[in-house]
């Protein structure tokens, strides 16, 4: 998985690529421009040479905001057929779309897909409707145009600039079908799903892998300070593989392999480490979902939740579906909080989280998402939520598969609520 990449050589006028580059007497005795046009003639030639095509490990969002996907593509005579990971027909077959591309010039090679296929511009488009994008402007805000940025010495990788939102996108020649490549990144997803938070330890150097759209590491500097990083990634065939290596401490990791029923993963990275599934009550929890019934809640939980229930049936004719702490998301934002459905209208705050050791977990209000801040101003949200805003000793009845969490405020005895991992519809009555 580790790759040797040649990167592009800046003259003072323009750049080319080195792979295309082999004598450098001659090279440099050609313009700017026919350096280019040769950069763009070895680009066509390796994009056309893969059999199989390539899978693009494709970004969205500024700053990688909203995770990757998996696009592959297949090139030939000015035409590119792509499939893209979960979509598929109803027999279960990928479907596959067919459209144009070019490479042009700009500052260097461009590899532009000039024509509409759904596969990747339905990501830029603005249409909620159709793609639920988060914003009205620039959808998911994704690229269609890719400055050439290198290509590997064995032309087996090539890596890609967004001309617009600026992100990294690299592209891997395939071994295999492009449909058995995406079957096979779609089973280890679902692998990698049960795989919610990790431990990685070195020494006296340790971490916790926390698994969304974007891993979130955190980790205790040589200060003494807690430190968190994002990191951006795309399922492959073998496992998890990074935008960019990362370090940590004094190892540097690019991805993740997936090994089907194992505790303990093995990292892509420097000194042959692994990550082991963490079992600690506080990161279980955070990685879950944990429904809300008024019967397990207590005298301080129960008043709180039906003053929320019963607003929303007197002032907008709404039944609450259901509440649950834990990961949501609304229209592209997401959340660890408090998620509930008012009448098909769906809402959060956000919590702010800080951890003590194994087991104690304290919440914040970090703000509302989606109708929120509309349920609290009109609806006694505020009621709901108020009683998480503590710091709790959490307790359960199984560390590797939990089915509820008891959750003790340890600044009030009174304070005791018990969440479950089963959906609970209409919390008011249960």
């Amino acid at each position: 998985m580790k790759k040797l990449f040649l990167y592009i050589m800046f003259a003072a006028v323009g750049l080319g690529l080195q792979s295309c580059l082999h004598d450098n007497d001659e090279i440099f005795e050609q313009s700017a421009a026919e350096r280019i046009n040769t950069a763009i003639e070895s680009a066509e030639k390796v994009l056309t040479s893969a059999e199989k095509g390539w899978v693009m490990h494709y970004y969205l969002g500024h700053d990688y905001t909203y995770g990757g996907i998996n696009i592959t593509m297949s090139f030939k005579n000015g035409k590119v057929t792509m499939r893209e990971a979960g979509v598929v027909d109803a027999a279960g077959e990928y479907v596959a779309l067919t459209s144009t591309y070019k490479l042009t010039r700009d500052q260097g090679p461009v590899l532009a897909f000039d024509t509409y296929n759904d596969m990747l511009h339905n990501w830029g488009d603005p249409d909620k409707d159709k793609n639920g994008a988060p914003t009205e402007v620039d959808g998911w805000e994704a690229d269609y145009e890719f400055v050439i940025m290198s290509i590997s010495e064995d032309e087996n990788t090539i890596k890609l600039k967004g001309k617009k939102y600026g992100n990294t996108i690299i592209m891997e020649r395939l071994k295999i079908d492009a449909s058995e490549y995406l079957n096979a990144a779609d089973a280890v997803e679902e692998g990698m799903s049960q795989f919610a938070v990790m431990k990685y330890v070195d020494g006296s150097f340790t971490a916790k892998f926390m698994y969304g759209d974007n891993y979130t590491i955190s980790y205790i500097n040589e200060n003494g300070e807690k430190e968190t990083l994002t990191v951006p990634f795309t399922f492959t065939d073998e496992g998890v593989l990074f935008n960019q290596p990362i370090t940590l401490g004094d190892n540097i990791i690019s991805g993740i392999l997936y090994v089907d029923g194992a505790e303990s993963l093995p990292l892509i990275d420097t000194k042959g480490l692994s990550i082991t599934v963490s079992t600690d009550p506080v990161d279980v929890f955070q990685a879950g979902s944990w429904y809300l019934a008024a019967s397990n809640l207590g005298e301080v939980g129960k008043p709180a939740l039906l003053g929320f229930t019963d607003a929303c049936m007197k002032e907008e004719g709404e039944t609450v579906y259901y509440c649950f702490i834990g990961n949501g998301s609304f229209k592209g934002t997401a959340a660890f909080g408090y998620w509930f459905n008012s009448g098909g209208y769906v809402g959060a705050c956000e919590f702010s989280v800080e951890t003590e050791g194994e087991d104690l977990i304290t919440f914040g209000n970090a703000g509302f998402v989606g109708n929120g801040g509309y349920y609290n101003t009109k609806c006694n949200f505020s009621s709901a939520i108020a009683p998480f805003f503590s710091t709790f000793k959490l307790t359960n009845d199984d560390a590797k598969n939990p089915t509820y969490f008891i959750l003790t405020d340890v600044n009030n005895d009174k304070n005791v609520m018990k969440l479950v991992k089963d959906q609970v519809l209409i919390p008011a009555d249960n």
